[in-house]
């Protein structure tokens, strides 16, 4: 890190500002805007920790400014059907060629969200379950192309879970898949010093965008806020088909 540039310094600043920012006011999205610019700084191995480090703190954080309590029915299953999906994720990783599923996957969301910002109305059954098929399915995508979080997004606005809810769901599910994250990167030791350094002098940055992200929720009324997570699962549809192809 010591060999890096003041302009690349201040690039990776305002990268994880921002992300921050996205994260703190829909409770996900952060890896969305921050892979993509970083790891054209950082090797991947300094990075992948770093990033686990910061959305666990900037879920964290989330969890202590969210008025709402949540209850556990709404993430638990969810998180542990997400855990079964990984393996299966890892498996579809290693027989089938990453970019042609990144390509499937991205298109498939893109049609699905535009569905939704239509105003289509999308199937009604087991409203009152808590999530478990969107948690495996983002479990399976999470192992394979490292896009858990949209799965998540479509199934909590097709239950009409409130602004607070949808953001208190996102940031407990992201406060226990990085901690077992982190954990397992730490058992491996696969969190090198630059790793912690990444995290040490970006924090503060981090925090900051996660404040002003929550504060931004709090002014923008639920339909506007479902209209921005949709919009957000549409760049990221977009977004995975166009680095797929173009890594092709």
């Amino acid at each position: 890190m010591s060999e890096l540039t003041v302009l690349l310094l201040v690039i990776s600043g305002v990268v994880i500002l921002m992300s921050s920012l996205l994260k703190g006011m829909t409770g996900f999205g952060f890896a969305l805007i921050a892979i993509p610019f970083l790891s054209m700084i950082y090797p991947i191995k300094v990075l992948v920790p770093a990033m686990t480090i910061f959305n666990l703190v900037s879920s964290v954080l989330l969890l202590l400014k969210i008025r709402e309590r949540i209850s556990w029915y709404y993430f638990i299953p969810m998180f542990l059907a997400s855990l079964g999906g990984i393996p299966l994720g890892i498996y579809l990783l290693d027989y089938l060629n990453e970019e042609v599923l990144r390509i499937i996957v991205g298109a498939v969301l893109v049609l699905v969200s535009l569905k939704m910002l239509s105003g289509i109305p999308l199937a009604k059954r087991f409203l009152d379950k808590p999530i478990v098929f969107a948690g495996f399915l983002s479990g399976i995508l999470s192992g394979s192309v490292s896009l858990g979080g949209p799965p998540l997004v479509i199934a909590m606005n097709r239950k009409n879970y409130s602004k607070e809810l949808f953001r208190g769901v996102f940031a407990w599910f992201s406060t226990f898949s990085s901690f077992f994250a982190l954990a397992a990167l730490y058992v491996e030791n696969l969190i090198p010093e630059d790793s912690l350094k990444l995290a040490l002098y970006y924090t503060p940055l981090l925090l900051v965008g996660a404040s002003l992200g929550n504060k931004l929720a709090d002014m923008v009324n639920a339909e506007k806020f479902k209209r921005v997570v949709i919009l957000v699962n549409v760049f990221t549809g977009i977004f995975t088909v166009v680095s797929a192809i173009v890594g092709m």
